[in-house]
């Protein structure tokens, strides 16, 4: 049986490479390349071979979009092939990235 969604806010499809630097343990700055795979009105879904514990605060670039923003860690799990990190992003930065999205055809 399928999975009844129950998300607040639709998904937009997204497939921009995404840079995050966060604060790691002991303090150390951490820097990691991934991809955006989708965008809602609260947040954002990223795939990358790192882990980022949740309720960590990262920063965020989206080169292509010049576009640079901050947001907090809601979920870090493991996926098929990556780990799955779940971003709520501030409103600024949301109304940014959707922006880009409209101007952009298919989310590329």
């Amino acid at each position: 049986m399928a999975r009844k969604d129950i998300r607040r806010h639709e998904r937009i499809a997204c497939t921009q490479p995404i840079l995050l630097s966060w604060t790691g343990a002991g303090g150390a700055d951490r820097y990691a390349r991934g991809k955006c795979r989708d965008i809602s009105l609260a947040g954002l879904r990223v795939e990358m071979d790192d882990t980022i514990p949740a309720q960590s605060y990262v920063n965020l670039r989206i080169e292509k979009w010049d576009l640079v923003g901050s947001a907090r860690v809601r979920y870090s799990r493991r996926g098929k092939a990556a780990n799955v990190i779940g971003l709520e992003l501030n409103q600024e930065v949301c109304r940014q990235i959707l922006d880009s999205l409209r101007e952009t055809p298919s989310g590329s």
